[in-house]
């Protein structure tokens, strides 16, 4: 029993506490003459002076609509100094986060316990409360480690709670709300586990709940559309790609406009060039997260304009299907740590030969790699959907298509649990056409994981593709990319291609739509 003689005062002290604190929150914002209350023998009083250490950051508060703030508040704590410290925390537990800025505000002493406890007790509590997802699982299950690193738990819940406070302001700066959408990105990148089974049902993840409240606001990603790669466009842009954002949530007009555009940046051949190993990459390796939103955009609608029963035979898309194994059959493996071998439906779209030398190089009314070009009548692109099985080989096995440097692609070189993965397998088409298919997964320096393979007919190597997994590890969203010749000859043909992996048993409906 705690310190006060009996339960029943036991009770009334923690009554008294959080009494306290919600008057402390109320009492930051008042006026400085407010004379002297008395709860339960705390006493609040104007006539001492306020202590607090400016060099701590302050949780994100409510603004209860009073702005003016008192020069000197007073808070009489010498009731509460009597709590151990470890009944104030777990009173301070059953607070909300910004009671608890405000309850810290008052005293050095609300403060120290607050801020300097000897463990982070009081902040993981507050975390998982909150609720977010607790990330001692996605170490150990994700990672592949058998530790869990530290978690500065005080850290990212008051990242969290400022970036959603930022995001949702319209007075933050350009910069913060950067940092802000850097924030939510590293969350996705670390929510849970899909295969984790709660009832027959994937178990439910706090982290996208409180993401998908955030994001899925039109106004929040409708902007900062272009093709420079600075961080501001690059941020939103991978944000649009994770939740599927850039087709939607537009007049007619405006999503017209934007289809167009991603294709012409799509088709562009000089978006193409070694220095980006061809594909959606910037020249430093790391994944263009602007390319990939215009491919998505265009794989998306031209999977919208096809007839049924294809027109619903895509990709699973939200945050839902970003998050790691929430493709079939998958879940963490040393071995198969991307969820590689399995039954795989690839969508791949191009246009006619003739059109996409004419669009690059022809001297086309209003010049060449006009967007107008694609809103011409004779215009056409194709989609075509085939069936992939792949499975896992040694290095030594591929025969066609070997591994590129790791250095010079932005990818990982020192031991870690994601070893490269080597693969091979079959690709068929609706014409009955089959290639063998070859080629490596690897995880980037910037933590996206990268696929590389060849298509091979009667022992010709004679297209390449490269891809990103849209999401984490074995997303269910699956991998956006670029396909073109192995060559790499100039004005050879190139289009986006959405590999996504299905149930082994899943129907077969192979076709081409023109």
């Amino acid at each position: 029993m705690y310190p006060g003689g009996s339960l029943f005062a036991s009770f009334i002290s923690c009554f008294s506490l959080l009494t306290f604190i919600k008057l402390s929150q109320i009492l930051h914002y008042s006026l400085p003459n407010m004379g002297e209350i008395s709860i339960h023998g705390i006493t609040l009083s104007s006539t001492c002076s306020h202590a607090t250490d400016p060099t701590q950051p302050p949780i994100p508060s409510h603004d209860h609509g009073l702005h003016t703030k008192p020069k000197h508040l007073i808070v009489n704590v010498n009731s509460i100094i009597t709590f151990p410290n470890e009944l104030i925390q777990r009173i301070l537990v059953s607070c909300q986060a910004h009671d608890v800025a405000a309850f810290a505000q008052t005293c050095r002493l609300a403060r120290s316990i607050v801020y300097h406890s000897s463990d982070q007790y009081l902040w993981r509590k507050l975390f998982l409360l909150h609720p977010f997802d607790d990330p001692r699982k996605y170490f150990l299950r994700i990672s592949g480690s058998n530790s869990v690193p530290f978690f500065d738990w005080q850290h990212e819940l008051t990242r969290r709670l400022k970036a959603e406070r930022s995001i949702t302001s319209a007075r933050t700066s350009k910069q913060e709300k950067v940092r802000a959408l850097e924030a939510l990105i590293s969350v996705i990148q670390k929510t849970p586990s899909a295969y984790q089974v709660d009832r027959g049902r994937v178990a439910q993840s706090h982290d996208i709940t409180w993401l998908s409240r955030i994001l899925l606001r039109p106004q929040i990603l409708d902007s900062q559309h272009g093709a420079d790669a600075s961080p501001q466009v690059m941020v939103y842009s991978q944000l649009r790609s994770y939740v599927a954002l850039s087709f939607d949530y537009q007049g007619e007009w405006r999503t017209k406009m934007r289809r167009n555009e991603s294709r012409r940046f799509v088709y562009d051949l000089r978006n193409y060039t070694p220095k980006n190993s061809w594909g959606p990459y910037l020249d430093n390796g790391i994944v263009n997260w602007i390319h990939i939103e215009h491919l998505i955009t265009v794989l998306l609608w031209n999977l919208h304009d096809l007839p049924n029963p294809w027109k619903n035979l895509r990709p699973p898309l939200g945050l839902e299907a970003t998050r790691p194994y929430s493709a079939p059959g998958t879940r963490a493996s040393d071995i198969d740590w991307a969820g590689v071998e399995g039954t795989w439906r690839r969508y791949v779209c191009f246009m006619d030969y003739r059109d996409l030398f004419a669009f690059n190089f022809s001297d086309v009314p209003n010049g060449p790699q006009n967007i107008t070009f694609f809103e011409e009548p004779h215009f056409r692109e194709a989609t075509r959907l085939m069936e992939v099985k792949l499975h896992l080989t040694a290095l030594e096995n591929l025969r066609f298509c070997r591994p590129r440097k790791a250095k010079s692609e932005g990818l990982r070189t020192s031991p870690d649990p994601y070893p490269p993965l080597y693969f091979s397998g079959s690709s068929k088409s609706v014409n009955g056409a089959e290639a063998l298919v070859e080629g490596t997964v690897r995880m980037g320096h910037d933590g996206v994981v990268r696929w590389n393979f060849a298509s091979i007919y009667s022992g010709d190597v004679q297209w390449s593709s490269d891809g990103a997994q849209i999401g984490n590890i074995a997303s269910g969203f699956g991998v956006v990319g670029v396909w073109t010749t192995v060559s790499h000859d100039q004005g050879d043909p190139i289009g986006p291609f959405w590999l996504w992996k299905v149930h082994d048993n899943a129907p077969v409906h192979l076709m081409e739509y023109i």
